[in-house]
């Protein structure tokens, strides 16, 4: 799947998804120099994404475009790169 890259998950339909999940990583193997989101549709992932220079400025722009969204801490199973996932 070709990665779609965002400038701000404003510019995001989900209306088409049954159970959005934004997943924040810091400095995934694909994206060494950055923080990473990603959009899940439930544990299915979507191809598309946004980065920043911090976990801080993806938590800001996230909750600006899903207010009722809360953020989870990653559980031990998870990738170590992976921060939290909000739900």
């Amino acid at each position: 799947m070709k990665t779609k890259e965002v400038k701000s998950f404003s510019e995001v339909d989900t209306s088409g998804l049954k159970q959005p999940i934004i997943c924040v990583y810091s400095h995934p193997a694909d994206y060494p120099e950055k923080c990473v989101a990603r959009i899940f549709d439930g544990t299915t992932p979507t191809d598309t994404v946004i980065t920043r220079d911090t976990v801080d400025e993806l938590r800001e722009d996230i909750s600006k475009r899903f207010p009722d969204k809360l953020p989870f801490a990653a559980s031990k199973a998870d990738y170590k790169s992976v921060v939290e996932s909000w739900i």
